[in-house]
């Protein structure tokens, strides 16, 4: 089944981990149960490649960031499987690091306007107004911003 959805043009990274864990809690829930020993055999190797998956999801942030920033789950699908707090404070770090990094100085450039030099107006001192600002408060990142607001249902996050 997870298979087949890795397959479709909808899967994302962001449903990686949540599909790992799927397949995690559904073979959890099979380990208490009477097998024969070549499927109690086939479970420990299955178990086994899962966690050695996990770790690489672990040395790539791209999906934990992805998660983060898929706008149904945010940080609250860590919370919500119980993921240990230093992971989900860690997830939150990656996502705003790379913001400050890459995005935030882009977010905060403001279109430029013209010098005051290059306006042809007479000398009225009118042209000194379009620098002014109507607010000295700084404003909120837009990755706290994005944070702040809750969960939503979405089937597709980039649509």
């Amino acid at each position: 089944m997870q298979t087949l959805f890795f397959s479709l043009d909808t899967a994302s990274v962001a449903a990686i981990i949540p599909v790992m864990d799927h397949i995690m809690n559904c073979l959890n829930q099979q380990t208490g149960m009477t097998y024969h020993p070549s499927l109690i055999a086939a479970m420990k190797l299955v178990s086994k490649k899962m966690d050695r998956y996990y770790l690489l999801t672990n040395s790539l942030p791209v999906y934990r960031i992805a998660m983060v920033l898929h706008p149904g789950m945010k940080l609250e699908y860590f919370c919500n499987h119980n993921w240990e707090a230093k992971w989900i404070e860690e997830a939150e770090r990656l996502v705003r690091t790379k913001y400050v990094e890459q995005y935030e100085q882009q977010a905060d450039e403001a279109p430029t306007m013209p010098s005051t030099n290059s306006i042809t107006h007479h000398n009225s001192g009118f042209a000194l107004f379009g620098d002014l600002s109507v607010t000295t408060a700084p404003h909120a990142s837009e990755i706290q911003e994005y944070l702040s607001h809750p969960v939503e249902n979405v089937k597709d996050p980039l649509k």
